[in-house]
């Protein structure tokens, strides 16, 4: 059917399109580590100024949520006398999450984040059994779920949460991120009671 040249030719483009290919992965996952140290730079900087704390967390979650593309980033802290996690700081434009009443930790499965002190992935917060508010997530529009615990030495303060508007799994490298953030938003609370 086809001849010898005309099967080098289409071998030929065949590794060319498949070089073509490779190059614009590799310069997409360049890009996104490029972002990710970026906002790692930004949250050290923010950490590192003058702000005041509620200042420094909102811009906190504000970057977070930039750069995962998340439409709901939040801080919340625990109230250890109380046992229940409260928002301190989000992003979120929607009246109904910022003002959303406290999750009490034994009850709830971001209180599982702080009692395990690991962090919970959740594909799909309307479906999950025993997510606290899942007509609240349908209405804004939330699907995935990753929550990290904010950590000192031993010790859990609260939790950093991030939503996305589409169900995903996220990478071990994203939910490190994520860690890493929420470590350093920990100092920053830390160093304000100092």
């Amino acid at each position: 059917r086809y001849s010898s040249v005309e099967r080098a030719l289409l071998v030929t483009i065949a590794s060319q399109v498949g070089g073509s290919i490779e190059n614009a992965r590799l310069y997409e996952e360049t890009k996104k580590k490029a972002m990710q140290i970026e906002t790692l730079s930004k949250v050290s900087k923010t950490i590192a100024s003058n702000h005041y704390l509620d200042e420094m967390l909102n811009l906190i979650v504000s970057m977070m949520a930039e750069a995962m593309s998340s439409p709901v980033c939040s801080i919340m802290l625990l109230d250890e006398k109380k046992e229940e996690l409260v928002i301190k700081a989000t992003q979120a434009l929607s009246h109904a999450y910022s003002s959303k009443p406290n999750i009490k930790v034994h009850k709830s499965l971001l209180g599982r984040v702080v009692i395990d002190r690991k962090p919970l992935v959740i594909r799909d917060v309307t479906l999950e059994k025993g997510y606290t508010y899942p007509e609240l997530a349908k209405q804004e529009g939330l699907r995935s779920l990753v929550s990290v615990p904010l950590m000192i030495k031993n010790s859990v303060i609260g939790v950093f949460n991030l939503y996305t508007s589409q169900e995903r799994q996220f990478s071990n490298e994203e939910i490190q991120l994520i860690s890493t953030v929420a470590n350093q938003a920990a100092v920053a609370i830390e160093n304000t009671k100092l």
